[in-house]
């Protein structure tokens, strides 16, 4: 379990560093009157008020989300008032807008988990060769020999992090949008509470006039609202786990590659981190019950990755063959 927990540990840590930063961004960015008041639920109404804070947390997860969340915010308004002032238009091509611009950002990941596949076998053999060799001298040895690996293969050990923490801001201002362009602010005028709408507000909620986006599961109240919700969850979890299921599914160069090198433990490790995913795929799958339009984002997304991976997989398998037939390494 423990040597578990030492392959994946960088996964572990970005899944710390994810549930910690969306608790964060969802609960730190408040006004300075009230909880009920927080930013977060209201729309935007200029570009002064993004960017005022009252407090240095709320700044400090503010001016990036901000920055970033409003040009996004600008393009899903343009695009979907253009279209009718479709919300559903708006969220479907901003979210590809926004995909295929980070799409260099996966392209380097992708390269990456390339390069870690490949040099899994000559990882393997050297920890084998020191699995019961714990003195300190033979430690130091296979960190050396680790290093070596890691400058055959031009890899930094902490390089298939960095790609991450550059995506996820770019989605979290992305998921920001989805959630509160249509939002509403209740104003007091002459005694009077008036709700008034963001700048980016998109007032047509409907997807094909028929299915209301703007609600949740439990808040729509239509039957048809509620069974659509429940079927963009479920969607997205199954369209999740099919995306999880073809990553791990290693391509003919991969598994010739790695041949005879897969053992029971490995087997055991494969097991756990389906288990993890499934877990994971599930707790996703309720948050999307609690937001239609957010559900909808998620499953675009979910399908855009699909072709991302396809696309990915193939220029992987292209540069392998290539590289090997001029005796290269990756």
């Amino acid at each position: 379990m423990s040597q578990f927990f030492n392959r994946h540990k960088y996964k572990f840590i970005m899944i710390v560093f994810l549930v910690f930063l969306l608790f964060g961004l969802t609960g730190c960015r408040t006004n300075s009157a009230a909880w009920q008041n927080k930013v977060y639920i209201d729309g935007w109404s200029g570009y002064g008020k993004e960017f005022s804070f009252s407090g240095f947390w709320e700044g400090l997860w503010g001016w990036p989300v901000s920055i970033l969340s409003w040009p996004i915010a600008w393009i899903c308004s343009h695009i979907g008032k253009g279209l009718g002032n479709s919300f559903f238009w708006g969220i479907l091509f901003t979210t590809l807008i926004v995909r295929t611009l980070a799409w260099p950002i996966y392209s380097k990941q992708n390269s990456m988990s390339l390069k870690m596949t490949l040099m899994q076998p000559e990882m393997t053999k050297i920890q084998r060769k020191y699995a019961h060799r714990k003195d300190p001298q033979s430690q130091q040895q296979m960190q050396m020999e680790m290093m070596k690996l890691y400058k055959k293969y031009k890899m930094n050990p902490l390089g298939c992090i960095a790609p991450m923490f550059v995506q996820f801001p770019i989605f979290m201002a992305m998921y920001e949008v989805v959630r509160r362009i249509n939002a509403t602010t209740i104003v007091n005028v002459n005694g009077i509470d008036v709700v008034q709408y963001g700048t980016f507000a998109l007032k047509n909620t409907k997807m094909f006039n028929f299915f209301e986006l703007n609600t949740s599961f439990m808040a729509a109240t239509t039957v048809h609202d509620k069974i659509f919700a429940v079927v963009l969850a479920v969607g997205f979890g199954a369209l999740t786990l099919l995306s999880q299921k073809l990553a791990s599914r290693k391509p003919k160069y991969v598994k010739d590659y790695n041949r005879n090198i897969k053992t029971n433990q490995q087997d055991q490790q494969q097991k756990q981190m389906k288990i993890m995913n499934i877990v994971m795929t599930v707790m996703f799958v309720f948050m999307s019950l609690s937001s239609t339009s957010l559900a909808l984002y998620w499953i675009i997304g979910a399908i855009y990755q699909l072709f991302q991976s396809f696309v990915g997989r193939k220029l992987n398998e292209l540069k392998y063959y290539r590289t090997q037939k001029k005796g290269q390494v990756i």
